[in-house]
């Protein structure tokens, strides 16, 4: 292993084309210096750069900056980018030695993000490190604040209170035509009983979806973003219209069809 490494977890940045360039840039301006210095006859300390991205389930390793924007920008859904530099010396021994950055930016797992520099060279390290969290440090967002431990006791929380008013809504509609005794309050624990066997499938998708849009680190292309949160708003509250007029249709009916049994 090298003698001097530093690595670190990247949280809550969003990743732009720009930001692209710059850590390219960067990436440039570290090796070319290191490059210059090295002599021809010792290709080993040669270094090189390359690149991967993962979008559409599809993945390539490509070796220039103009394909991975060409990629970045037709991609429908970009999953993961990785930028690598390293020597020939790092390749051969597995990075036990040898000059090597490595910055993943992963969309899909929170933990998939981090940026590790290592080599022989003290000040080399501690430069490069430092540089990339600059650029790093310019692409912060938000979303560090719907990524805690509170949210999941949020969602909790209003889930439950909304159960409650729905299995009220649900027992309003549906016991005026039960001729029971306590039809109320049988018809509002029935609908909440149903409710709590079912909020536990619920909660996990819900989680899921606020990871989603309070991605950990998101790949963010103003023109095809923008239309797609559009059009996602509006289907959206097509869906949660057509919802809620589903649900007070399925009372109405669930009522009718214990009254009939009842009677």
């Amino acid at each position: 292993m090298a003698n001097f490494w530093r690595d670190q977890y990247i949280v809550n940045i969003s990743v732009t084309e720009d930001i692209l360039k710059q850590i390219n840039t960067l990436f440039v301006s570290r090796i070319k210096g290191l490059n210059d210095s090295v002599q021809d006859n010792d290709p080993n300390k040669k270094i090189f750069i390359n690149y991967i991205i993962r979008f559409d389930g599809k993945g390539y390793r490509i070796f220039s900056l103009e394909e991975l924007l060409r990629y970045f920008d037709q991609a429908k859904q970009i999953e993961r980018i990785i930028f690598t530099l390293e020597n020939s010396e790092s390749l051969g021994s597995n990075r036990q030695t040898g000059i090597c950055i490595e910055l993943k930016l992963d969309q899909l797992t929170a933990n998939g993000c981090s940026l590790l520099v290592t080599s022989n060279d003290e000040n080399w390290v501690d430069a490069s490190f430092s540089a990339i969290q600059d650029v790093l440090t310019k692409c912060k967002n938000k979303h560090g604040w719907m990524r805690t431990a509170w949210t999941p006791l949020s969602i909790q929380i209003v889930g439950v209170a909304v159960g409650f008013f729905i299995s009220l809504w649900a027992a309003v509609k549906i016991s005026p035509k039960l001729s029971i005794q306590n039809s109320f309050v049988i018809c509002f624990l029935f609908i909440l009983l149903i409710f709590s066997n079912t909020w536990g499938y619920l909660n996990q998708k819900i989680l899921f979806f606020v990871d989603c849009v309070f991605p950990n680190l998101k790949f963010y292309r103003p023109n095809k973003d923008q239309s797609h949160w559009f059009t996602q708003a509006i289907i959206g509250g097509i869906a949660l219209a057509i919802t809620l007029w589903i649900l007070s249709f399925a009372f109405s009916y669930i009522g009718n069809v214990l009254s009939e049994i009842v009677n």
